[in-house]
Protein backbone atom coordinates (compact mmCIF):
# COMPACT_ATOMS: atom_id res chain seq x y z
CA UNK A 1 0.00 0.00 0.00
CA UNK A 2 1.41 3.31 -0.76
CA UNK A 3 2.59 5.22 2.00
CA UNK A 4 -0.35 8.11 1.53
CA UNK A 5 -2.66 5.85 1.77
CA UNK A 6 -1.28 3.98 4.72
CA UNK A 7 -1.01 7.25 6.15
CA UNK A 8 -4.47 7.87 5.66
CA UNK A 9 -6.04 4.74 6.82
CA UNK A 10 -3.69 5.42 10.18
CA UNK A 11 -5.78 8.73 10.45
CA UNK A 12 -8.94 7.06 10.39
CA UNK A 13 -8.20 4.34 12.73
CA UNK A 14 -7.21 7.16 15.12
CA UNK A 15 -10.58 8.86 14.59
CA UNK A 16 -12.66 5.79 15.32
CA UNK A 17 -10.80 5.03 18.28
CA UNK A 18 -11.24 8.45 19.56
CA UNK A 19 -14.93 8.37 18.48
CA UNK A 20 -15.02 5.41 20.27
CA UNK A 21 -13.55 6.54 23.79
CA UNK A 22 -15.45 9.56 23.91
CA UNK A 23 -18.81 7.39 23.26
CA UNK A 24 -17.75 5.16 26.35
CA UNK A 25 -17.18 8.54 28.29
CA UNK A 26 -20.47 9.78 27.38
CA UNK A 27 -22.07 6.15 27.95
CA UNK A 28 -21.17 6.04 31.15
CA UNK A 29 -22.30 9.17 33.02
CA UNK A 30 -25.57 8.95 30.72
CA UNK A 31 -26.16 5.12 32.14
CA UNK A 32 -25.30 6.16 35.79
CA UNK A 33 -28.06 9.24 35.62
CA UNK A 34 -30.77 7.01 33.78
CA UNK A 35 -30.30 4.43 36.46
CA UNK A 36 -30.20 7.46 39.62
CA UNK A 37 -33.78 8.41 37.41
CA UNK A 38 -35.14 4.63 37.43
CA UNK A 39 -34.18 4.40 41.38
CA UNK A 40 -35.93 7.96 42.05
CA UNK A 41 -39.27 6.59 40.02
CA UNK A 42 -39.33 3.72 42.15
CA UNK A 43 -39.37 5.73 45.20
CA UNK A 44 -42.15 7.96 43.55
CA UNK A 45 -39.87 10.71 43.79
CA UNK A 46 -40.88 11.83 40.23
CA UNK A 47 -39.49 15.80 40.14
CA UNK A 48 -35.83 14.69 41.22
CA UNK A 49 -36.10 11.42 38.79
CA UNK A 50 -37.52 13.71 35.89
CA UNK A 51 -34.07 16.00 36.51
CA UNK A 52 -31.91 12.92 36.28
CA UNK A 53 -33.53 12.19 33.21
CA UNK A 54 -33.08 15.42 31.14
CA UNK A 55 -29.56 15.19 32.35
CA UNK A 56 -29.15 12.01 30.85
CA UNK A 57 -30.55 13.55 27.63
CA UNK A 58 -28.38 16.51 27.85
CA UNK A 59 -25.46 14.28 28.14
CA UNK A 60 -26.33 11.63 25.11
CA UNK A 61 -26.63 15.30 23.03
CA UNK A 62 -30.80 14.99 23.33
CA UNK A 63 -31.92 12.07 21.37
CA UNK A 64 -31.51 9.23 23.89
CA UNK A 65 -35.20 7.66 23.30
CA UNK A 66 -34.12 5.51 27.15
CA UNK A 67 -34.14 8.99 28.37
CA UNK A 68 -37.61 10.41 26.83
CA UNK A 69 -39.08 6.84 28.19
CA UNK A 70 -37.83 8.27 31.73
CA UNK A 71 -39.28 11.45 31.20
CA UNK A 72 -42.52 10.25 30.61
CA UNK A 73 -42.91 8.63 33.64
CA UNK A 74 -41.94 11.01 35.30
CA UNK A 75 -43.98 14.03 34.30
CA UNK A 76 -47.26 10.90 34.17
CA UNK A 77 -46.25 10.35 37.70
CA UNK A 78 -46.15 14.48 38.26
CA UNK A 79 -49.59 13.90 36.14
CA UNK A 80 -48.78 16.51 33.62
CA UNK A 81 -49.64 14.75 31.05
CA UNK A 82 -49.13 16.65 28.08
CA UNK A 83 -45.27 16.63 28.49
CA UNK A 84 -45.71 12.83 29.07
CA UNK A 85 -47.24 12.60 25.73
CA UNK A 86 -44.70 14.44 24.37
CA UNK A 87 -42.21 12.62 26.03
CA UNK A 88 -43.72 9.05 24.92
CA UNK A 89 -43.68 10.28 21.26
CA UNK A 90 -39.79 11.24 21.14
CA UNK A 91 -39.08 8.18 22.27
CA UNK A 92 -41.25 6.15 19.78
CA UNK A 93 -39.64 8.98 17.24
CA UNK A 94 -35.80 7.67 19.04
CA UNK A 95 -36.17 3.90 19.46
CA UNK A 96 -35.20 2.86 15.97
CA UNK A 97 -34.71 -0.71 16.12
CA UNK A 98 -35.22 -1.06 19.70
CA UNK A 99 -38.53 -2.95 19.35
CA UNK A 100 -38.24 -3.58 22.95
CA UNK A 101 -38.15 0.34 23.89
CA UNK A 102 -40.60 0.76 21.42
CA UNK A 103 -43.34 -1.21 22.90
CA UNK A 104 -42.98 0.58 26.19
CA UNK A 105 -43.02 3.62 24.90
CA UNK A 106 -46.33 2.99 23.41
CA UNK A 107 -47.81 0.94 26.55
CA UNK A 108 -46.41 4.19 28.27
CA UNK A 109 -48.57 6.72 26.57
CA UNK A 110 -51.61 4.06 26.33
CA UNK A 111 -51.68 4.70 30.13
CA UNK A 112 -51.22 8.42 29.43
CA UNK A 113 -54.35 8.42 27.66
CA UNK A 114 -55.84 6.35 30.07
CA UNK A 115 -55.23 8.36 32.77
CA UNK A 116 -56.79 11.77 30.47
CA UNK A 117 -60.38 9.20 30.17
CA UNK A 118 -59.55 8.94 26.37
CA UNK A 119 -59.24 5.03 25.68
CA UNK A 120 -60.03 5.43 21.91
CA UNK A 121 -56.39 6.24 21.72
CA UNK A 122 -55.17 4.41 24.73
CA UNK A 123 -56.32 1.17 22.56
CA UNK A 124 -54.53 2.47 19.85
CA UNK A 125 -51.32 2.69 21.45
CA UNK A 126 -51.83 -0.74 23.15
CA UNK A 127 -52.29 -2.33 20.05
CA UNK A 128 -49.03 -0.31 18.59
CA UNK A 129 -47.39 -1.98 21.75
CA UNK A 130 -48.21 -5.12 20.94
CA UNK A 131 -47.49 -5.23 17.47
CA UNK A 132 -43.94 -3.65 18.72
CA UNK A 133 -43.49 -6.72 21.10
CA UNK A 134 -45.45 -9.60 19.21
CA UNK A 135 -44.41 -12.51 21.89
CA UNK A 136 -46.14 -10.29 24.52
CA UNK A 137 -42.98 -9.42 26.46
CA UNK A 138 -44.16 -6.77 28.81
CA UNK A 139 -46.47 -7.72 31.24
CA UNK A 140 -49.77 -6.57 31.62
CA UNK A 141 -49.82 -5.56 28.01
CA UNK A 142 -53.00 -7.71 26.84
CA UNK A 143 -54.51 -6.76 30.84
CA UNK A 144 -54.27 -3.18 29.97
CA UNK A 145 -56.01 -3.02 26.25
CA UNK A 146 -58.96 -5.69 27.95
CA UNK A 147 -59.59 -2.91 30.76
CA UNK A 148 -59.64 -0.42 28.02
CA UNK A 149 -61.99 -2.29 25.74
CA UNK A 150 -64.35 -2.92 28.50
CA UNK A 151 -64.37 0.84 29.68
CA UNK A 152 -65.69 1.24 25.71
CA UNK A 153 -68.73 -1.47 26.30
CA UNK A 154 -66.76 -4.22 24.26
CA UNK A 155 -67.17 -6.88 26.86
CA UNK A 156 -66.40 -9.43 24.35
CA UNK A 157 -63.13 -8.52 23.26
CA UNK A 158 -62.44 -6.86 26.62
CA UNK A 159 -62.76 -10.40 28.09
CA UNK A 160 -60.66 -12.42 25.25
CA UNK A 161 -57.71 -9.97 26.13
CA UNK A 162 -58.03 -10.68 29.55
CA UNK A 163 -57.96 -14.09 28.95
CA UNK A 164 -55.47 -14.14 27.18
CA UNK A 165 -53.19 -11.68 29.81
CA UNK A 166 -53.83 -14.61 32.43
CA UNK A 167 -53.01 -16.99 29.77
CA UNK A 168 -49.44 -16.20 29.10
CA UNK A 169 -49.05 -15.27 33.22
CA UNK A 170 -51.95 -17.00 35.36
CA UNK A 171 -49.77 -15.63 38.61
CA UNK A 172 -49.06 -12.24 37.28
CA UNK A 173 -49.72 -9.20 39.14
CA UNK A 174 -53.26 -8.34 37.52
CA UNK A 175 -54.12 -11.92 37.15
CA UNK A 176 -56.73 -11.74 40.25
CA UNK A 177 -58.05 -8.53 39.21
CA UNK A 178 -58.60 -9.61 35.64
CA UNK A 179 -60.76 -12.62 36.82
CA UNK A 180 -62.68 -10.16 38.72
CA UNK A 181 -63.44 -8.46 35.74
CA UNK A 182 -64.57 -11.36 33.52
CA UNK A 183 -66.59 -11.79 36.22
CA UNK A 184 -68.03 -8.21 35.93
CA UNK A 185 -67.25 -6.41 33.36
CA UNK A 186 -68.81 -3.04 34.91
CA UNK A 187 -65.95 -3.07 37.27
CA UNK A 188 -64.02 -1.64 34.45
CA UNK A 189 -66.29 1.05 33.76
CA UNK A 190 -67.37 2.10 37.51
CA UNK A 191 -65.22 3.34 40.23
CA UNK A 192 -65.59 0.03 42.35
CA UNK A 193 -64.47 0.57 46.17
CA UNK A 194 -60.81 -1.29 46.70
CA UNK A 195 -61.17 -4.45 48.72
CA UNK A 196 -60.96 -3.40 52.70
CA UNK A 197 -61.57 -5.61 55.91
CA UNK A 198 -60.73 -3.84 59.87
CA UNK A 199 -61.59 -4.86 63.13
CA UNK A 200 -63.71 -1.68 64.38
CA UNK A 201 -64.85 -0.97 67.73
CA UNK A 202 -68.45 -3.44 66.77
CA UNK A 203 -66.58 -6.37 64.77
CA UNK A 204 -64.80 -7.29 61.53
CA UNK A 205 -66.24 -5.16 59.04
CA UNK A 206 -65.67 -5.77 54.66
CA UNK A 207 -66.32 -4.63 51.45
CA UNK A 208 -68.20 -8.03 51.31
CA UNK A 209 -69.84 -8.07 55.24
CA UNK A 210 -71.58 -4.86 54.11
CA UNK A 211 -72.95 -5.75 50.62
CA UNK A 212 -76.40 -4.84 50.13
CA UNK A 213 -76.11 -2.01 52.36
CA UNK A 214 -75.23 1.72 51.91
CA UNK A 215 -71.97 2.86 53.45
CA UNK A 216 -70.34 5.96 54.35
CA UNK A 217 -66.95 5.87 55.42
CA UNK A 218 -65.87 9.12 57.73
CA UNK A 219 -62.17 10.03 57.93
CA UNK A 220 -61.86 12.20 60.58
CA UNK A 221 -59.38 12.94 64.01
CA UNK A 222 -59.77 14.03 67.03
CA UNK A 223 -57.56 16.81 66.40
CA UNK A 224 -59.42 18.23 63.53
CA UNK A 225 -61.46 21.39 64.26
CA UNK A 226 -63.89 20.71 61.28
CA UNK A 227 -64.17 17.20 61.61
CA UNK A 228 -65.44 17.86 65.77
CA UNK A 229 -67.54 20.87 64.09
CA UNK A 230 -69.16 18.38 61.88
CA UNK A 231 -69.85 15.58 64.71
CA UNK A 232 -73.26 16.89 65.48
CA UNK A 233 -74.30 16.53 61.76
CA UNK A 234 -72.74 12.85 61.68
CA UNK A 235 -74.46 11.80 64.80
CA UNK A 236 -77.92 12.92 63.02
CA UNK A 237 -77.18 10.75 59.80
CA UNK A 238 -76.47 8.13 61.83
CA UNK A 239 -79.99 8.57 63.65
CA UNK A 240 -82.04 9.33 60.92
CA UNK A 241 -80.80 6.12 59.14
CA UNK A 242 -80.25 3.91 62.34
CA UNK A 243 -83.37 1.40 60.86
CA UNK A 244 -82.37 1.62 56.93
CA UNK A 245 -80.08 0.05 54.75
CA UNK A 246 -77.07 1.89 56.18
CA UNK A 247 -73.64 1.65 58.08
CA UNK A 248 -71.83 4.72 59.08
CA UNK A 249 -68.17 3.80 59.85
CA UNK A 250 -65.50 6.34 61.76
CA UNK A 251 -61.73 6.24 60.87
CA UNK A 252 -59.89 8.30 62.92
CA UNK A 253 -55.91 9.38 61.71
CA UNK A 254 -55.30 9.65 65.30
CA UNK A 255 -51.51 9.21 66.19
CA UNK A 256 -52.54 7.82 69.45
CA UNK A 257 -55.03 5.52 70.72
CA UNK A 258 -55.93 7.04 74.19
CA UNK A 259 -57.21 10.65 72.84
CA UNK A 260 -58.86 8.95 70.48
CA UNK A 261 -60.63 6.61 72.61
CA UNK A 262 -61.41 9.30 74.84
CA UNK A 263 -62.92 11.34 72.56
CA UNK A 264 -65.33 8.54 71.05
CA UNK A 265 -66.20 7.59 74.34
CA UNK A 266 -67.04 11.50 75.69
CA UNK A 267 -68.65 12.00 72.97
CA UNK A 268 -71.05 9.23 72.53
CA UNK A 269 -69.81 8.22 69.04
CA UNK A 270 -72.04 4.36 69.41
CA UNK A 271 -71.09 3.43 65.97
CA UNK A 272 -68.55 1.35 64.65
CA UNK A 273 -64.87 3.12 65.18
CA UNK A 274 -61.83 1.87 63.66
CA UNK A 275 -58.16 3.47 64.58
CA UNK A 276 -56.22 3.66 61.28
CA UNK A 277 -52.61 3.97 63.29
CA UNK A 278 -50.84 3.12 60.31
CA UNK A 279 -52.73 4.93 57.67
CA UNK A 280 -53.49 1.72 55.53
CA UNK A 281 -57.10 2.66 55.08
CA UNK A 282 -56.45 6.12 54.03
CA UNK A 283 -53.81 4.93 51.99
CA UNK A 284 -55.82 2.64 49.80
CA UNK A 285 -59.02 5.11 49.41
CA UNK A 286 -56.28 7.80 48.63
CA UNK A 287 -57.50 10.36 51.19
CA UNK A 288 -55.56 13.12 51.16
CA UNK A 289 -57.19 15.36 53.76
CA UNK A 290 -59.69 15.06 56.55
CA UNK A 291 -62.45 15.01 56.97
CA UNK A 292 -63.31 13.25 53.74
CA UNK A 293 -66.72 11.41 53.16
CA UNK A 294 -66.84 8.43 50.75
CA UNK A 295 -70.28 6.93 49.84
CA UNK A 296 -70.49 3.57 48.76
CA UNK A 297 -73.31 2.30 47.27
CA UNK A 298 -75.03 -1.72 48.15
CA UNK A 299 -73.09 -3.05 45.01
CA UNK A 300 -69.75 -1.52 46.54
CA UNK A 301 -69.85 1.37 43.57
CA UNK A 302 -68.43 4.99 45.41
CA UNK A 303 -71.17 7.04 44.59
CA UNK A 304 -69.71 10.11 45.64
CA UNK A 305 -66.68 11.86 47.71
CA UNK A 306 -66.32 14.92 49.64
CA UNK A 307 -63.16 16.37 51.04
CA UNK A 308 -61.93 18.95 53.49
CA UNK A 309 -65.26 20.34 54.91
CA UNK A 310 -67.25 19.82 57.48
CA UNK A 311 -70.41 17.31 57.14
CA UNK A 312 -73.01 20.31 57.62
CA UNK A 313 -71.91 21.73 54.76
CA UNK A 314 -72.51 18.81 52.66
CA UNK A 315 -75.71 18.90 51.69
CA UNK A 316 -75.18 17.04 48.44
CA UNK A 317 -73.66 14.29 50.23
CA UNK A 318 -77.24 14.09 52.61
CA UNK A 319 -79.24 13.80 49.60
CA UNK A 320 -77.01 11.00 47.83
CA UNK A 321 -77.11 9.14 50.60
CA UNK A 322 -81.06 9.42 50.74
CA UNK A 323 -80.85 8.51 46.86
CA UNK A 324 -78.53 5.39 47.31
CA UNK A 325 -80.57 4.04 50.24
CA UNK A 326 -83.76 4.00 47.93
CA UNK A 327 -82.32 2.45 45.30
CA UNK A 328 -80.94 -0.41 47.77
CA UNK A 329 -84.44 -0.77 49.11
CA UNK A 330 -85.07 -1.71 45.51
CA UNK A 331 -85.33 -5.42 44.39
CA UNK A 332 -82.64 -6.44 42.70
CA UNK A 333 -82.06 -8.30 39.31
Amino acid sequence: MPRGRRFGAAILIVVAIAAAMHAQDIAGPVDTELEKGRQLLQRHEYFDALKAFQRANQLAGGKSAESFLGIAQATNGMKVYKNALDACQSAIDLAGGDTRLLARAHKLKGQVFTNLGQPRDAEAEFRAALTADPESRLPDLHYLLGTTLLAQHRDEDGIAELKREIEIRPNGTTADEARALIANPRRAREHYAPGFSFASTSGTISLESVRGKVVLLDFWASWCAPCVRALPSVKKVQKDHANDPFVLVSISGDNEERPWRTFVDRNGMGWPQYWDHDHQLRTQFDVKVIPTYVLIDHEGIERLRVNGSGFHEARALAAEIDKQINLARQPQP
